[in-house]
């Protein structure tokens, strides 16, 4: 938290450290707020919203592109690889290497053609360069 510039204690250090403890590393909004009712740090949804946002600025959260109408946040801020499967709403962690991964996504679209969408995000300002 101190490197990220924020206090080391305070409603934000113990949102983080609740959401960190849970079982689950992808939360929705709703979620994160069932989550944290009860334990003192419950906050309106717009303020809970506010200060995922800053966890998330702070690179101290990630958030995941999702087409649910609420945000999906991640407590695993590193770059990593995500399986989202939309008919039971669950996103799996892919911490593996760029050969694996690429042996993931070919047997996923050999066994399921058309029905694989794959989406690349690119973290940072800088753009890719165009393929001739």
């Amino acid at each position: 938290m101190r490197r990220a510039g924020l206090p080391g204690q305070g409603p934000l250090a113990r949102l983080l450290a609740r959401l960190r403890a849970a079982p689950d590393t992808h939360l929705s909004l709703a979620e994160v707020t069932r989550l944290v009712a009860g334990t003192g740090l419950a906050a309106s949804p717009r303020d809970l919203l506010r200060q995922l946002e800053t966890l998330v600025a702070c690179g101290l959260l990630g958030r995941l592109p999702s087409t649910a109408a609420e945000p999906v946040f991640d407590t695993v801020p590193e770059p990593h690889s995500h399986l989202v499967y939309e008919a039971t709403a669950q996103t799996i962690d892919l911490d593996v290497s760029p050969e694996t991964l690429l042996a993931i996504l070919r047997q996923a679209l050999a066994e399921r053609p058309g029905e694989v969408e794959i989406l690349i995000r690119f973290r940072g300002a800088r753009l890719p360069a165009p393929s001739p």
